[in-house]
Parts: structure tokens; sequence; C-alpha cells
């Protein structure tokens, strides 16, 4: 009798969120893709299994396999078991495979030396979970219902997970990155600034087994840092602008006054046609010229430096590079009820291979397109950094991508969509902080406040550094949608037609709305438009928006919302668009 078997690793928010550095981030998820992607292979190379007994993933072959692993495999297999085998063996060995490539690829980060081995060893075999379930799969047995009693077990059986004491433990330092695990860091005297410099230590912070491991891990494309995409609008103003050369001049003449540390210290394909592949990215940044230790120590070089970056700065014209970034997660709308509509295991096979070429696949280029960097995308499921001047338009080709690949698997409202959650954050806000905000727009996306619709959405939120958080949500397919409403206010705030402080105005009359009709609150904001310095079209444009409370308060939302994006499209040299051309979009 056939079998279907569910198998499941983790912890997910383990491995991604104990990150301090976009290389922890992105380790944290590949380490988790590539051990699934490791159990898949074992369970294809098994006789009588094959590649087309997994349902999701789908691979043709072991070799495509390989490449869906490139853009990320997620966490959870599927695989329908002939009969004959053993699907509780095939459980353990896809397990045990997942286990056996992180030792592997711990090995290899350990030989570097500077570390307890053993014990990271050890840390690194625990850290991984995996679990197994299943059903049998009988001709009179619909697919769903097994699917689902499948599913559920599995559930079950992670509820009650396996508990055992540790070997590992002892008196050192608390790794600083999850504060559980004890460092496994061994920092001879003479060689641990060197050490710490490589490992991007500060001096007090130490690591664990899995954190050296994220730390240490090896990969084809390299990574982009927050710093990164906070200065690629600055990058793209300067290439706009001709000054290419000027700027290159001026990174290397800050490198050799910074001397250790100041060459880049990674790759990744955005970065090709930059400086930043030569240079670190932090010489543009007088603030952090200090953290390179040849100019903490001596003060006269130090400020060398800085007179060297505030000359190159005024000779470039555009002010100082940006600080904000965006960091983006997705995921998918409904794709349970779409699932759940596959009456087959083939029309299953289907639908995840539809997913993972058509789109899983291309989100990777899709980003680097618009100068992004891809941390993981694993079916429905994207999480990546972008830079301001393009992070709107890759929200909404993100949502559009998926709403056409996604087309034949639904009709009207049943149809899989895409919730976009997009935080705009400082680029030294700690990391953490930054996923569980961008984690929170995309919860906004799809559940929506009081009396929306849910899901289809995009949830936007600023964090200034000084200052409350801004939130704002709207839908995909209302018009027009909050990316055009974003991008549209930027420009009237680049070309000088919006005054910035009309939206706060505008908030401070809604703190009033209480002692005021709904009439009068709007007819107080329209009187609130009409006399500030705001050219008779632009104000009609902006007055033809508000009818109720509820518009005043996503306009004056908005406008605050928007200035972020207009800082950096303007440091890009983007021009700014006629209303024709955006009415166009």
């Amino acid at each position: 009798m056939e079998s279907l078997l569910a198998i499941a690793l983790g912890p997910v928010q383990e491995f991604i969120a104990t990150a301090r550095r976009t290389r922890d981030l992105y380790a944290g998820s590949r380490l988790l893709s590539e051990a699934a992607r490791e159990a898949a292979c074992a369970l294809v190379r098994e006789e009588k299994i094959g590649p087309k007994a997994l349902i999701f993933p789908a691979p043709e072959s072991e070799e495509e396999l390989e490449v869906l692993g490139k853009a990320g495999i997620p966490n959870v297999l599927l695989v329908r078991v002939p009969a004959g085998k053993d699907p509780a063996s095939l459980g353990e060995k896809a397990l045990e495979a997942a286990r056996a490539y992180l030792r592997r690829r711990a090995e290899k980060a350990f030989s570097r030396g500077y570390v307890r081995r053993e014990v990271a060893l050890a840390q690194v075999e625990d850290l991984l979970e995996g679990y197994y379930a299943y059903v049998p799969l009988q001709d009179k047995d619909a697919y769903p219902q097994a699917r689902e009693r499948v599913m559920a077990l599995l559930a079950a059986r992670k509820n009650t997970r396996d508990f055992a004491p540790v070997a590992w433990g002892g008196p050192e330092y608390k790794s600083s990155l999850d504060g559980a695990r004890e460092s496994v860091l061994v920092l001879p005297e003479d060689r641990e600034r060197a050490l710490r410099l490589r490992l991007g230590l500060r001096e007090g912070e130490y690591l664990s087994g899995p954190d050296l491991l994220k730390r240490w891990w090896e990969t084809e494309t390299g990574f982009v840092s927050t710093t990164h995409m906070a200065a690629m609008p600055f990058w793209e103003g300067v290439r706009r602008a001709g000054k290419e050369a000027a700027l290159r001049q001026g990174l290397k003449e800050l490198a050799e006054l910074a001397g250790e540390g100041a060459e880049a210290g990674t790759y990744h394909p955005v970065l090709a046609e930059t400086p930043f592949r030569e240079w670190d990215v932090r010489l543009l940044y007088e603030s952090r010229l200090e953290e390179f230790p040849a100019l903490a120590e001596d003060g006269e070089r130090l400020e060398a430096a800085r007179k060297r970056l505030r000359a190159l700065l005024q000779e470039l014209g555009l002010g100082a590079p940006g600080s904000y970034y965006a960091l983006l997660h997705a995921d998918g709308d409904r794709m349970g009820e779409a699932i759940d509509r596959q009456e087959t295991p083939e029309a299953h096979r289907k639908l995840s291979r539809t997913l993972a070429l058509e789109f899983a696949q291309r989100v990777g280029p899709l980003l680097e397109g618009l100068g992004g960097g891809l941390v993981y995308s694993g079916g429905d499921d994207v999480l990546a950094l972008l830079p301001l001047h393009t992070a709107l338009r890759a929200a909404w080709a993100l949502a559009e991508r998926f709403r056409q690949v996604m087309a034949g698997f639904g009709q009207g409202e049943s149809v899989p969509s895409l919730s976009v959650g997009l935080a705009v954050v400082h680029h030294l806000e700690p990391l953490q902080d930054a996923l569980d905000l961008v984690r929170r727009a995309e919860k906004l996306a799809k559940e929506g406040r009081e009396g929306e619709e849910k899901r289809n959405a995009l949830g936007v939120v600023y964090s200034p550094r000084s200052g409350a958080e801004v939130w704002a949500r709207g839908r995909f397919d209302e018009t027009p949608r909050l990316t055009q409403r974003l991008l549209r206010y930027a420009d009237l705030l680049r070309a000088g037609e919006v005054p910035s402080r009309a939206a706060y105005e505008l908030r401070e009359l809604l703190r009033h709305r209480e002692a005021l009709s709904e009439e009068a609150l709007v007819a107080d904001a329209l009187r609130i438009l009409r006399r500030k310095e705001i050219k008779a079209s632009y104000r009609e444009e902006l007055s033809s928006w508000i009818r109720t409370a509820k518009d005043v308060e996503r306009l004056a939302t908005e406008l605050i919302l928007a200035r972020p994006f207009a800082a950096a499209l303007d440091q890009a040299g983007i021009p700014v668009e006629s209303r024709e051309v955006w009415d166009a979009h």
C-alpha cells in the first residue's frame, strides 16, 4: 500500500532570527534550505522512489532539485511512498541526511581553527530538529483528505518535541547573538584583533557554534549589508551624474587612510558595477570611520579621513549617503485553499512546480534588477533587502508576478494572492528588530484592520530613529494603489509642491476629531491644503481624495510615509514624473 510521508525541519525562527548581520540572516536561511535539499536528495536516491515521488518540492530530476535549491527549498517536504517501502525508515534517512550535511559544513568551517571544535560541532548537531509523519494512501482515499491527515499528524508530532540534556554547557561567555549557547571561540591575544575584525565582532562579543557556522558560511553570490542598501540611491545618483571616477578615487584614498579592513568584505551581483565591490561602503559614512582600527587609534589620521570624505561628498554634490533601507517580507494568501483543491498528487505536483519554477526561481533576478538582495525565496515565502528608490516598485512587481503565476489555480476570490510587508528602517537598527517590524507589516497586510478586506495587500511601516513609527496599508487591487500614492506624494514633495508641514497640520487637526463633525473636519482639512503654497492643480488633486475623516488620516499618514522614499528618489537622480505619466502607471 502506498503512503503519504511529510517531513519537517526546524526550528525556522531560530535559524533565521538570531542575526546581527545580513550574513547571519542569509546564512541562517540557506542553512535550513540546504539541509532540506539534502533530505530531499536522500529520498530521490532511494530505490523505487525517484524525483517524481516528491510532491513538494516537485523536481523532475536530482539535477533539477539542485537548481530549485539555489532559490530556496521550504522546510516541509511531502513525498508519495510506493508500496513495499517503509515510510518511517525513509523519514529517518532523510533527517539523517540533513544532519550529516550540516555536520560536514560545520567541520569545514571549524577547520580554520580558533574554535573549541568538539563543543561547536555538538552545538550544531543539537540545533536541527526533525519530525515526520505518514498515513496510508489507499485508492479509496481521496488525496486531499490523506494530505490533511498527515499534516495534522505532523503538527501534533512537532508539538511533542524531544527534550534532552545538552552535553556542551560550560563556564564560557554566552553567545552575543542568541544568548543561550556558550561561546566556542578561542582568541589568542596576538591574533584577537585581527580575528574579531574578520568575524565582524566588537570587543566583548562572542559566538557559539551555530553562530560561527553562519558567520563563516560560504556562498557563490555573497551578501549585501543594510549599509549597502542604504547607500544604493547615492550610487545611482553618482552613476546618473557621470561621477563614478571621482567616487572611486575618493574611496581609494579613504581606504589608504583607513588601512586594514577597508577592503570590501563581500561580493554580491548588485555590487558588480559599484566601487563597493572593492572598498568598504562604511567609508562613505563619517560616523562609521572610527570603526576602522587604524583610524580609531590615530586622531590625526581620523581627522584626515573626515576631511577627505567631506571634500568628496562636496565634489559629488549629492549630500551624504542615505541612512534608510527597506526590508521586504512576502507570503502567499489562500495557498492552503489552493492546495486543498488539488485532488491528486499529480495535480499538487503541478502546483508545486509552477510555484517553484515560475515564481520562486525568478524572484532573485527580479529583485537584483531593482538593486535588491534576496535572502530567501522558497515557495510563496520571500525575504529580501531593497534600496528605497526601488522598494515600492519591487513590492508591486512581486505581487503582480505571483498573481500571474497562480492565476490558473483558482477563480475569482479563490485565486491565491500575495501579501507584502515593507519596513523602512535605519541601516544601523538591530537586524532582529527590523525582522520583527517587517513581519508585523506583513501581518498587517494579510489580516488588515477592523473593517478592511484581508489579504492581497501591502503593509508599510517607517521606523525613524527619532519619532513614532508610521504605518499604512493598501490593497493591490484598489485604485490608486498604495505604491502609486506613495510615489506620487514623493514626487510632489520633491517638486516642492506640498510643504512637508502640511501633513503634520493635518495630523494635529485629527487630534480634535472627536470635537468635530466629519463634515467640519473635512472642511478644515481642505482649508489647510488651500492656504498652503500649493499650485491650484496639485491642491485640487489632493483635495479630490478627501471625502471622509478616514481620508484625511490616510493623506496625513501617507504624506509622512512618502518622505524617506522622496529623499531616496531625489538622491538617485530619478526625474519627477508628470501627472500624466503617473496616471498611466
